[in-house]
């Protein structure tokens, strides 16, 4: 079989299942709904985090246990109703879950600088940022 022209990324440190989704839906041009939808799991369970789409995720992206359960604690873990697990730690939910998206632009430059891949490759957006650190 003859390999196909576009790869998938792999994640980068401590990067968030959301940023992920849309790094690999740029690489593969097209949209995170879409691709969510081209997985097998829709878009709305992957943001719910449901465990089936979950797994979907990690089958489709060959994804390791280990890699999706860094990623899943860079991204923060519903804890009940209001409350969220961020890398081992309870937060209220608001904390992490802000309409308003937070990245660290050192990181993304840094990301971008030595590199002759596109943005959408390189570029992601970090757990650690979603605290506004």
């Amino acid at each position: 079989m003859m390999p196909l022209p576009i790869s998938s990324p792999s994640p980068v440190s401590r990067e968030t299942l959301y940023s992920y989704l849309a790094r690999l839906a740029a690489t593969w041009r097209t949209d995170a709904p879409q691709l969510a939808y081209d997985m097998g799991a829709s878009f709305k369970r992957l943001m719910d985090q449901d465990d089936e789409a979950l797994e979907v995720f990690s089958s489709w992206a060959d994804l390791s246990p280990e890699v999706m359960a860094e990623m899943l604690s860079w991204t923060g873990m519903r804890a009940g109703n209001v409350r969220m697990r961020f890398r081992g730690e309870l937060y209220v939910s608001r904390a992490l879950r802000n309409p308003v998206v937070r990245g660290c632009p050192m990181c993304l430059r840094e990301d971008a600088a030595g590199t002759d891949r596109p943005a959408h490759e390189v570029m992601a957006m970090r757990g650690i940022g979603s605290l506004g650190m």
